[in-house]
């Protein structure tokens, strides 16, 4: 149920009663079947959105401002031991110690914690996690922009341009991947590219997107079989759109006033650390992209995703990791400089967590890709200060016996784990911050699919509430 048609406080006294009493009869039902609906979620939000309102305007807060644009950021994978350990790689790389650096993000006044599990999944992947952040419902492990019923639902991508808004998606990963394709397609399972690249050329919202920029070229032409040239018919489609396959063709594109599409590799872009000049950084993407949108008079939506912090941790190696998030953080930069915050609204979040620690007495300054030669196993082994629960590598001897990792470690290395296995997701919480309209409202703990409903109300758009609602 929406209640849409009330007034605003109308509206927000009756879904703080639903909340507090419950509505209709979902406590006669299994959680795990209505779970499956999207209306459950939606209207969960909605009165959780109620209860953060209720609750700034009995702490005498409140903020009256419209967002006229919404730039979500999102680092996969980024864990809160991430960030602290980028934070002290960012601080070390300047020749301090690292440890009294700031990210970015420090600079934004709200902060909070998404709790990321899925419908059927105590950990999430991207595909339920984005899907989550940017449709405003959970879902199933592995499915994108469906209910868990397998209903198709709208993204904020949708909402933005039904309120006439530029909108854009940029990813370091193909755009084809979980956490893009969560803004405009719909699938059961993540694995379906070849159908999620036609949907994002052919059918709304990606069809009416107004930047494009990632990796991912196969999808689009090479590995189909279909006989389909997307890229071809996106020209043909945007006759006065720019596509561009380099940072120089990309800034090239920077006197069109039609749409952009950029794709800047075959697969997943590579790694910061292993790219060739040519290829643009998140930072070139993120200024190209809000340039762009910026002359939309109706303001934007832009999904910005550091997608290969995710990579780093799965391969287990931190420096990789550690690496991409210094890159999300140069993005995050840009769209601080680029933007006003008294008309913008910037968040910043991740999709889920991984198992990376940061664990030991080491000293104030110790290489945070390093070890502390002083903190010792049982054994008298050194142990690195970074290590994974479970992983590729143990730092076994020949006779399986844990030995020191530091001949081995490097920026690029693998990083020590437990348990022998692929590197995985974990399911703790994830942090969220925001600057600008409506900030306040992304604080304390809060369910990720609540983040589109906040975004939406912020920017007057979707079918919720919105501060549109409450002006005179």
């Amino acid at each position: 149920m929406w209640l849409t048609n009330l007034p605003h406080l109308a509206l927000i006294t009756a879904l703080v009663c639903c909340d507090a009493l419950g509505c209709g009869s979902e406590r006669a039902t299994k959680p795990n079947d209505v779970e499956r609906d999207a209306s459950y979620w939606m209207d969960k939000a909605q009165q959780q959105l109620a209860v953060r309102l209720m609750r700034s305007r009995e702490a005498g807060g409140g903020d009256s401002r419209v967002a006229r644009n919404v730039i979500m950021l999102m680092g996969d994978g980024l864990s809160i031991t991430t960030l602290t350990a980028a934070r002290i790689l960012k601080g070390q790389h300047a020749g301090y110690s690292g440890e009294e650096a700031q990210l970015a993000v420090e600079q934004f006044p709200y902060s909070g914690l998404c709790k990321t599990y899925c419908t059927d999944s105590q950990t999430a992947d991207s595909a339920c996690a984005a899907t989550a952040c940017l449709t405003g419902i959970k879902t199933n492990y592995g499915t994108i922009g469906q209910s868990a019923q397998g209903v198709k639902v709208e993204s904020i991508l949708n909402w933005a341009q039904r309120a006439d808004k530029a909108t854009g998606i940029v990813t370091t990963t193909r755009l084809t991947d979980a956490s893009p394709a969560a803004g405009y397609a719909h699938v059961q399972r993540r694995s379906q590219e070849l159908d999620i690249a036609r949907q994002l050329i052919e059918d709304a919202p990606g069809r009416h997107l107004d930047v494009i920029l990632g990796g991912g070229l196969g999808k689009f032409a090479s590995e189909r079989s279909d006989g389909r040239d997307l890229l071809k018919q996106w020209r043909t489609a945007n006759p006065d759109g720019c596509f561009a396959r380099t940072l120089s063709e990309l800034r090239d594109c920077g006197a069109t006033n039609g749409s952009l599409l950029g794709v800047f590799s075959d697969n997943h872009m590579a790694y910061h650390l292993a790219a060739s000049k040519g290829q643009p950084r998140l930072r070139d993407m993120t200024e190209a992209a809000i340039k762009r949108l910026e002359q939309e008079p109706q303001g934007y939506f832009v999904f910005i995703e550091g997608g290969r912090i995710d990579h780093g941790h799965h391969e287990t190696r931190a420096g990789y990791a550690l690496d991409e998030m210094l890159e999300l953080d140069e993005a995050i930069e840009v769209a601080l400089q680029l933007t006003n915050p008294n008309e913008t609204l910037i968040v910043v979040t991740a999709d889920h967590s991984h198992t990376l620690s940061m664990a030991g007495y080491a000293n104030r300054g110790t290489a945070i890709l390093g070890l502390d030669p002083s903190q010792r196993d049982l054994d008298g082994i050194p142990y690195s200060t970074l290590n994974y629960a479970i992983g590729k590598w143990q730092s076994l001897n020949k006779a399986g016996k844990r030995e020191n990792p530091a001949p081995h470690l490097s920026k690029t290395s693998f990083t020590p784990s437990y348990i022998h296995a692929k590197g995985v997701h974990s399911g703790e919480d994830v942090a969220v911050f925001a600057l600008g309209p409506q900030a306040h409202l992304f604080s304390g703990v809060m369910e990720q699919n609540l983040l589109a409903h906040l975004m939406a109300y912020a920017a007057c758009m979707g079918h919720g509430a919105t501060i549109c609602d409450a002006s005179p």
